[in-house]
């Protein structure tokens, strides 16, 4: 079964800054097919503020942060964003 992507404001806000970005863009569509297909398996577990949130890289220098639902099947797409600036 697959998983449903939700994506949050905040999600929507930080993408508007680099939809303009082709590589980005099409990075992300390939990630968010991996995540659909299972979640748990892309990128690595946050600690700290994000902890039970995941990150994942998209074109090196971004990355994607977001929270899978297990009992619910939905991945919630929360964030994207430079690396430096991706953990504040």
């Amino acid at each position: 079964m697959a998983w449903v992507i939700k994506r949050t404001d905040t999600f929507l806000e930080s993408f508007s800054l680099v939809r303009n970005n082709k590589k980005v863009v099409a990075e992300l569509g390939k990630k968010l097919k991996r995540l659909s297909e299972d979640p748990l398996h892309v990128g690595g577990w946050l600690s700290g503020s994000l902890h039970g949130k995941k990150s994942t890289r998209i074109a090196k220098q971004y990355r994607l942060i977001f929270l899978p639902d297990e009992r619910e099947q939905v991945v919630y797409l929360v964030l994207i964003d430079q690396r430096e600036h991706a953990y504040d």
